[in-house]
């Protein structure tokens, strides 16, 4: 801060972000027998009614803003304010309105902000470690490197099913990263806190959406080892959170692998010493019912095979029928892995 000798307030910002500090110093008068303007004074404790008297100024710019501890239980008069850099440790926000605000590096630390309005604000690196959010409103806020340690929220707390990040087409204003960058450390962020609120359900959206934000992240920066890896994450177990997914994904490897195996040699069952092979050379020409009959017993091979059973009884034809059941144990074994995964999973959201 640098003092104007003056009888203005003389303030300056410098936060080190472009554009987050005024062209000129702050040129409201000073406050009572302080070196600054009431906004900008380092007293603790401003009450509502004081702040208010002073914004007949007509100024909108309140940069740097000291609210430390103030009491500003339902001001309207922040909403598409630009408050960079402002400080609002321990304030009392409840019921206040910052929408549309730019509160891009504030502290809000300790603050009650209790039905607080923060819809459509810059919360870029915004700092709320332990402040009360509860039914507060931060629908399509820029969240990009906010800290959101040990705040309190609850279910009507409102942060929307996508961040502004996946919305919109500009680059992030802070840090300067894809946009998909900031929505997957947003998600990571709200992962976090609604853990830590006792919020699973929530907590697994965030997980899921972060996924996928990083999936298109991949293909957008061609980045396709990645890429490919989600999409394998995304359809055989949706990132690891789907049971139902990889049980769906284990029975269309049995099922597609039971059709296979008839046509790429069969199978061959032995019944009283004498040897049953069960495959299809002209399926034209086969009758129905044995077709059925081939297509039962190659089901129930499949089944074996993928569960890694082995019984004996029936085994592959050929090259490649054992080639096909030799695959389907390989990817029975890993599905069966990846099952185990997610449920040990989901019991620790």
């Amino acid at each position: 801060m640098v003092s104007d000798p003056s009888d203005r307030c003389g303030f300056r910002l410098n936060v080190g972000v472009d554009g987050a500090g005024p062209d000129e110093p702050c040129d409201r008068p000073t406050w009572e027998d302080h070196d600054h303007c009431i906004w900008h004074a380092e007293v603790d404790g401003k009450t509502r009614d004081q702040l208010e008297d002073a914004r007949s100024d007509g100024e909108d710019g309140l940069n740097g803003a000291y609210l430390r501890e103030a009491s500003l239980v339902g001001v309207d008069w922040f909403a598409d304010a630009s408050l960079i850099g402002a400080d609002f440790s321990g304030a009392t926000l409840i019921d206040t309105d910052f929408s549309g605000s730019d509160l891009t590096l504030a502290t809000l630390t300790d603050a009650n902000g209790i039905n607080a309005d923060f819809s459509g604000a810059n919360l870029e690196g915004a700092i709320f470690t332990n402040a009360d959010l509860r039914r507060a409103n931060l629908l399509d806020a820029y969240l990009n490197d906010a800290v959101l340690t040990d705040v309190h929220i609850g279910e009507e707390t409102e942060f929307g099913d996508l961040s502004i990040y996946e919305r919109e087409t500009a680059e992030p204003g802070f840090g300067n990263n894809h946009p998909l960058e900031a929505a997957s450390w947003t998600y990571r962020e709200l992962q976090q806190l609604y853990r830590d609120n006792a919020l699973p359900k929530l907590a697994r959206r965030s997980y899921n959406l972060e996924k996928d934000a990083r999936r298109r992240l991949a293909w957008t920066q061609r980045d396709y080892g990645n890429a490919i890896k989600w999409e394998v994450s995304r359809w055989v177990m949706h990132y690891g959170s789907s049971p139902y997914r990889v049980l769906g994904v284990s029975l269309s490897v049995i099922v597609i692998c039971a059709l296979l195996f008839p046509l790429t040699g069969g199978i061959q069952e032995t019944q009283g010493g004498q040897a049953i092979t069960y495959t299809i050379e002209d399926p034209e020409a086969t009758p129905l019912w044995w077709t059925a009959e081939i297509l039962y017993k190659s089901l129930y091979f499949s089944m074996i095979t993928f569960a890694t059973l082995g019984y004996g009884d029936i085994q592959p034809v050929g090259p490649y029928a054992r080639m096909l059941a030799a695959v389907e144990t390989i990817i029975g074994s890993l599905l069966s892995a990846i099952l185990v995964f997610v449920l040990t999973r989901i019991v620790t959201w």
